[in-house]
């Protein structure tokens, strides 16, 4: 108890703030005439029924039943998103979808490309999960006005809008782990056509903690990230919308052993002790402009532009990467008949990478020389044309077809990008649909397979990087109906194909302290099945239920295998109960992660890993303006065992901090208070 004993204070503190802001509100007050505020019940998740894709929203009201501190564990109780950490020693998350790395969905901010390229690797981290409005998950190749990345699917984040948010909210959190949070949001309404919004994260984590106790290696970075979004809405009474938004992010992070200290890289002696380090400025801004030019015809503009710089080091290796990236896209929406509907643009991007990964010179007998051993440049300018038709026939049946062309400066490629959506609900409630499409990537040798850096593995580059390209098909069947007494059930299942035509492979079986990076030679494909089910067996008690089989393999020097650290099967349960007037919430997660193979590596983890659960809980009581949360994390307790091999010997082959396949962080107990001002 004593490790805990600091939660005591605050724990007061924040039970006492609510019985204030409840004495305040029986001092005496000037008499007003009386209002009423109705409520209609919010749903944790949803799909979206009218949709012609598959999409599953996540709404705020759902994210409230998780710590939610970031992006990275915004997917715990989603069955469709797995989420994982790249290695052992850096904290960063990533996420899969369709069985393939969060690389292969497009990440989308409120319709406008998102978190692409270098910022990829810790871009979950930079999205806190207080700003955000919901989370639209689509599967399978999304629509062409995005452009021709969408592989497995679209992931569109939405922040809290000025106009509907509160004027004032503050959310606080703590956890055992000394890992403190503030989020501030306050929004504005000048008049009825202008609004503004600011939003202020700060977090830090402070406590250094090896909870295995056996490596001396901090199991979380200590880490300071401060992350400001400030947007603008003007809206005209000749239906003119503009919004525009601004977004920086600074972030520093201190890993590896926790006698390392910020600096030891560089000082002019023998290195003694494993460190990460790592900083990231990141400047994000766009713009979108709309009107109707008549009653059948709108027009709209999207401009983004984003800067990221990136500095880090592990153990010996230094890595630094820049990107500039610019996004501009004209729209005209056309509708063509009364069934029919017509969308075409242009766009262009232009993007400029720099990746750059050094060897320590000031360390005797280390695996890499020093010296530059990768100098990346990419310079893309991409423009491009699509259209995309509707057809519609009421509720009963819709259509949509797309087809893009663009061409890539870098891989002097023309492409041609074809994309079919179909929605048909032959009754009411029961809907199926169908898509498929084509989609391409430029990948980021580094960026893409961040953990690797996290090993003294040598890496080997074969050609030169190619253009990725692949194929996605799937069908889904969703079916709701409601009891007698208005409980809902909720059916869905789907299954998607994703065929590689090409592919930058990243091999880790040919060695146990080898890396080799080449172009596919023959199968690379997922194949992934899922069930959901929710239902109310009472009112106000929700259980949801989620099944997933995946099949994901690829072809590594003429064996096609199980592609690494992606689970063969996993199983979801959520328990969700509140009381009448939602004062006492309660949210029970429960994770069934099945087997995932484990590549070839210099530790004792080899073939496949174990079955293992996961578990976190959630207890939420409701005052009339704030809000008190408190949980655990891996209720189970369990951990990865001895996830760092060679944690005695930095600096030699036998150093692997990259095999992660499960929790690193033991129990965590967290506290949280949210205050809002209407």
């Amino acid at each position: 108890m004593k490790k805990y004993s600091f939660l005591v204070i605050p724990l007061l503190l924040l039970m006492a703030l609510p019985l204030v802001v409840e004495a305040q509100d029986t001092l005496p007050k000037v008499k007003t005439l009386p209002t009423f505020r109705l409520r209609a019940r919010h749903e944790r998740s949803f799909q979206k029924l009218s949709s012609v894709e598959q999409n599953e929203v996540i709404t705020a009201d759902g994210l409230k039943g998780l710590a939610c501190c970031n992006l990275g564990e915004s997917f715990e109780n989603s069955a469709s998103v797995d989420v994982g950490y790249s290695d052992a020693v850096t904290g960063s998350r990533q996420i899969q979808l369709l069985g393939l790395t969060g690389i292969y969905s497009q990440m989308m901010l409120e319709n406008i490309p998102f978190l692409r390229g270098v910022a990829a690797p810790y871009g979950l981290g930079f999205v806190p999960g207080q700003w955000l409005e919901s989370i639209s998950v689509s599967k399978g190749a999304g629509t062409v006005k995005n452009g021709y990345e969408s592989i497995t699917g679209t992931i569109n984040l939405e922040y809290e809008k000025p106009q509907r948010g509160n004027r004032f909210s503050l959310n606080l959190y703590e956890n055992s782990d000394l890992k403190s949070e503030i989020t501030a949001k306050l929004n504005h309404q000048f008049n009825d056509h202008l609004s503004t919004g600011l939003l202020v994260f700060g977090a830090k984590n402070m406590l250094s903690v090896d909870h295995l106790g056996h490596d001396g290696y901090r199991d979380f970075p200590l880490q300071t990230q401060v992350n400001v979004v400030n947007r603008w809405l003007y809206q005209a009474d000749n239906g003119f919308n503009s919004i525009t938004l601004f977004n920086y992010t600074y972030e520093d992070r201190l890993g590896g052993d926790m006698r390392y200290q910020r600096g030891d890289f560089q000082k002019q002696d023998t290195l003694r002790y494993y460190g990460i380090e790592g900083d990231t400025r990141r400047f994000h801004f766009f713009t979108k402009n709309g009107m109707p030019l008549n009653s059948k015809v709108g027009f709209g503009s999207q401009l983004s532009y984003s800067y990221t710089d990136q500095s880090s080091i592990y153990g010996i290796k230094s890595y630094n990467n820049q990107e500039q990236d610019v996004y501009a896209n004209l729209l005209l929406d056309i509708e063509t008949g009364a069934l029919t509907n017509l969308s075409c643009g242009i766009s262009l991007r232009g993007s400029s990478i720099r990746e750059e990964l050094v060897g320590n010179p000031h360390v005797s007998g280390c695996v890499i020389d020093y010296g530059t051993f990768l100098s990346n440049d990419i310079s893309e300018v991409v423009p491009g044309a699509y259209a995309e038709y509707t057809l519609k026939a009421g509720t009963l049946f819709t259509a949509t077809a797309g087809l893009r062309y663009d061409y890539n400066s870098f891989h002097s490629r023309h492409l041609v990008t074809p994309r079919i959506h179909m929605r048909w609900e032959p009754v009411q409630s029961l809907i199926f649909r169908a898509s498929a499409g084509r989609g391409f990537r430029t990948p980021n040798v580094v960026a893409d397979n961040i953990g690797i850096l996290a090993s003294n593995r040598n890496i080997h580059f074969a050609g030169q990087v190619p253009l990725e390209e692949a194929w996605n098909g799937g069908f889904n069947i969703n079916k709701n109906f409601s009891l007698s007494d208005e409980r809902k059930v909720k059916i869905t299942a789907d299954v998607y194909h994703t065929e590689f035509v090409s592919q930058l492979v990243a091999d880790l079986d040919q060695s146990a302290t080898d890396v080799y990076f080449y172009s596919l030679d023959g199968r690379s494909f997922s194949t992934v099945a899922q069930l959901d089910m929710s239902y109310e067996p009472i009112r106000n008690f929700e259980i949801s239920l989620a099944g997933k089989l995946s099949n994901v393999k690829c072809t590594y020097q003429g064996v096609l295998m199980d592609k690494p650290y992606t689970s063969k099967w996993r199983a979801l349960l959520v328990l969700t109960y509140h009381t009448p007037f939602e004062k006492w919430r309660f949210d029970l997660t429960t994770q069934l992660n099945g087997p995932q193979r484990l590549p070839l590596n210099v530790s004792q983890h080899n073939g496949y890993t174990n079955t293992y659960i996961y578990m976190l809980g959630q207890v939420t009581r409701k005052f009339k303006r704030c809000e008190l949360y408190g949980g655990v994390e891996n209720i189970t307790n369990y951990v990865q065992q001895h996830p760092i091999a060679g944690y005695d010997q930095p600096f030699s082959q036998v150093f692997d901090a990259s095999v992660v396949y499960a929790p690193l962080m033991g129990r965590l107990f967290y506290l949280g208070f949210r205050y809002n001002v209407r």
